[in-house]
């Protein structure tokens, strides 16, 4: 039963537009929510929505416990269907054991934390102490909610970050993310030669941190390498609507002297091989017009600067088997009148963080193009194992009879924001079985609800 009503939660929030950025109409929505359900609610300055319930009889006289999570989702769409993330709302079924969404991504990064927390503030019956929710915009961008939430909201000795995505571990630290960002003007002339459309679409993309290491191709890069091999001039080139996913689809105009049909289906054939799992990744090729294209000079060096610059993983864990350290990820790429480059690197390291930013200051000094360093979140460290740690083991315990695993995450976490300003509280980050978030193909696992949201009340009433 609690586990349909919080299906019941997502389903009415998630249909309302709530990409990073445009998180307005989702935010009125709770605070009507708040006032439905007669509790304390505000929205803050930056749009961040914050609850409030009493106690239940009993816990009066414990510390309050923060519940917190995002309200905004990455919104990625499949190339044949027409959607608009601002207005359009997704549309959800349930296949099987999933609830997917047709043709975009579901949204359950976080609206399972979103759904969780306001099943269980509805809930009168449940035990537990004092509970602030605090539900933050623009996670998956800037993290501009998190970063500039007030700390006098963070008055309380234990938080639960409701964004994880594995139902039998929590996390118990996370890397940093630093965005580089390059933009250059390019030179164009008079196009001369037969030009081409070539598009690169069905890659299964991703999340950016904690599907890195998986054999997944990128869009960008596998794109970029076709283009070196037909030694063409570039007229467009565009990919990526979001730099914390891996790029599923690229398009590029081109024009090229001699066979260029044969040289992209070898490459398809040849990237098929080395990526056996990338079933449905399909090449088109179809001849267009091009009035201008950049010259062979800024083509050559735009092309060899997408093949060099590395996306994936850098280095794996010193500490921890199979779990990735440090990576960069090439999401966006614009070229028209003016070249856009956005990445995403991560890393649990400060120094390699500090080397990913003269990597690409060394880059900019190369190839001429300017570089930006617009946002740096911070490391959320490891501290071993504290008393919430162990509340969450016993209440996993009791409901699952399993052992809890405790792990840290290769992805950014608003708890490494909150971790900064008070270093002293505990937290740790829980959710259900979700996969392929930041893509169409995201699904939550249904089956993983039951024991999640159980464990999560279960742990509650032990504090």
């Amino acid at each position: 039963m609690r586990a349909q009503k919080v299906i019941d939660e997502f389903l009415k929030f998630s249909v309302i537009p709530h990409g990073s950025g445009n998180e307005k109409a989702v935010g009125e929505y709770l605070i009507e929510w708040a006032k439905a359900h007669n509790l304390k609610c505000e929205m803050d300055a930056y749009g961040n929505v914050i609850m409030e319930k009493a106690a239940s009889a009993g816990y009066e006289g414990k510390e309050r416990v923060i519940l917190q999570s995002h309200m905004d989702m990455v919104c990625v769409v499949d190339s044949d269907k027409a959607y608009n993330s601002v207005t359009d709302p997704i549309e959800i079924y349930r296949d099987g054991d999933f609830l997917k969404a047709k043709g975009t991504s579901l949204g359950a990064d976080d609206g399972a934390g979103v759904a969780m927390m306001l099943y269980i503030l509805s809930d009168d019956t449940l035990k537990h102490p004092a509970i602030r929710a605090i539900f933050t915009v623009e996670e998956e961008t800037s993290m501009k909610g998190a970063e500039n939430l007030d700390v006098k909201y963070l008055d309380a000795k234990y938080l639960l970050n409701l964004d994880w995505e594995e139902k039998d571990s929590i996390s118990s630290s996370c890397s940093n993310t630093v965005s580089i960002i390059f933009d250059s003007a390019v030179k164009r002339v008079k196009n001369t030669k037969q030009a081409y459309k070539i598009i690169v679409k069905n890659l299964l993309g991703g999340h950016s941190g904690c599907d890195i290491n998986l054999p997944r191709a990128s869009a960008i890069k596998s794109l970029a390498e076709l283009l070196l091999d037909l030694n063409c001039e570039v007229s467009s080139f565009n990919a990526g609507r979001v730099v914390n996913a891996i790029c599923a689809e690229a398009e590029a105009v081109i024009s090229c002297d001699g066979e260029v049909e044969s040289t992209v289906k070898a490459f398809e054939e040849a990237l098929k091989a080395e990526y056996p799992n990338e079933k449905d990744l399909l090449f088109t090729i179809e001849k267009c017009d091009a009035e201008t294209v950049l010259n062979k000079e800024d083509s050559d060096k735009f092309i060899s600067f997408l093949v060099s610059v590395h996306s994936g993983v850098f280095y794996m864990s010193k500490y921890t088997p199979d779990f990735v350290e440090t990576s960069q990820n090439i999401g966006i790429v614009s070229l028209g009148d003016s070249l856009h480059i956005e990445i995403l690197a991560r890393s649990s390291s400060k120094f390699h963080s500090e080397e990913r930013k003269r990597a690409a200051k060394a880059l900019s000094m190369v190839y001429g193009y300017t570089l930006s360093l617009p946002s740096e979140n911070p490391i959320w460290e490891e501290k071993g194992e504290n008393e919430l740690i162990r509340i969450m083991k016993k209440a996993y315990s009791e409901v699952t009879g399993k052992e809890l695993k405790v792990i840290g995450v290769h992805a950014g976490l608003e708890c490494a924001f909150f971790s900064s300003v008070k270093p002293e509280m505990q937290m740790v980050s829980v959710g259900p079985q979700l996969y392929d978030v930041h893509s169409p193909k995201e699904r939550w696992e249904i089956s993983s609800l039951p024991e999640t949201i159980d464990f999560v009340v279960k742990a509650l009433e032990m504090m």
